[in-house]
């Protein structure tokens, strides 16, 4: 089942209450990787009204474990009680649903089962599980700069409906975005030490 169909049928059945995180684990099955990666990292293309202090960090932890899960070995992927009772409220619900057509409709009907062989291959798992976790760790990261979390959050949406779709394609592409994002942050970090440099050179010529 597509990501879009499952999360539609879940924000529908409870469109009037909390949906939990748990719920999700125990309906996905073996597409647990895939579905989960995500729908963790929708809040992070959508902004949803979660009043959570750090909450990027704790979805970023999420996908971090799962992807560490699957880089692993693991069948079915686990989440801490902490990640696994977040619960979406009915007008989070609300709002992710009227969203999942712009985001992922496109890209479901852009995937097909293809390249199977690499997708569902022992080595192809682990790497795609490695860069889940880099890419979420890089899409938790703080900051200080507006929207640059939406470069990593796209890789992971795209290797999870790789994931879902069992589309080698898409995972190739998605490690591609994965280089591509750590070339992004990377040239993000020499110019940030680019100016603290430059403001300590300042600092130590003033005294």
């Amino acid at each position: 089942m597509k990501l879009s169909q499952i999360l539609s049928q879940l924000l529908i059945e409870y469109a009037d209450r909390p949906l939990p995180l748990s719920i999700l684990l125990t309906q996905v099955g073996n597409s647990g990787f895939g579905t989960i990666s995500g729908i963790l990292t929708m809040p992070m293309l959508i902004p949803l009204p979660i009043p959570l202090a750090g909450f990027s960090a704790l979805v970023g932890s999420g996908i971090i474990l799962v992807g560490c899960q699957l880089a692993l070995g693991y069948e079915k992927p686990y989440l801490p009680q902490r990640i696994a009772r977040i619960e979406l409220s009915p007008a989070a619900s609300e709002k992710l649903l009227k969203n999942i057509n712009r985001l992922l409709k496109p890209l479901e009907k852009m995937s097909r089962h293809r390249f199977s062989r690499f997708s569902n291959s022992w080595w192809g798992c682990r790497i795609t599980g490695v860069c889940l976790a880099w890419d979420a760790l890089l899409m938790s990261l703080p900051l200080p700069i507006p929207l640059t979390n939406l470069v990593p959050a796209y890789t992971i949406l795209l290797l999870a409906i790789g994931l879902l779709e069992f589309d080698g394609l898409f995972i190739l592409i998605g490690y591609g975005m994965t280089i591509a994002t750590t070339m992004f942050f990377a040239s993000i970090a020499g110019t940030i030490w680019q100016l603290a440099d430059h403001w300590w050179q300042i600092l130590i010529l003033k005294s």
